[in-house]
C-alpha cells in the first residue's frame, strides 16, 4: 500500500470539485451577461419606438393646427373654443 495514493485521490477529488465550481460560476456569469445585453438592447429599441411615436404625434398636431388655421374666418374666439375643447 502506497501512502501517497490516498492523498493524490483526495487532491484529485478537490481539484475536480473546484473545477466544477469554477465552471458553474462562469456559466452563471455568461447567463447574466447575456441577460443584461438583452435588457439594454430592449431598452434602446423601446426608446427608439417612443421617439418615433413622439415625432408622429408632433406631426399630427402640426397637421391639425394647420387645418384649423386654414379654415376661413378663424377668429380668436373660434380658436379659443377649439383650444378649450382640446382640438387645437
Amino acid at each position: 500500500m502506497d501512502m501517497g495514493s490516498g492523498y493524490n485521490r483526495f487532491y484529485d477529488m478537490v481539484n475536480k470539485i473546484i473545477r466544477l465550481i469554477i465552471i458553474v460560476i462562469m456559466i452563471c456569469a455568461l447567463c447574466f451577461a447575456f441577460y443584461e445585453i438583452g435588457e439594454r438592447t430592449g431598452r434602446q429599441q423601446a426608446k427608439v419606438q417612443i421617439m418615433e411615436k413622439q415625432v408622429e404625434v408632433i406631426r399630427y398636431v402640426e397637421k391639425k393646427r394647420a387645418e384649423i388655421n386654414a379654415r376661413p374666418n378663424a377668429n380668436r374666439s373660434d380658436l379659443l373654443k377649439l383650444m378649450y375643447a382640446d382640438q387645437l
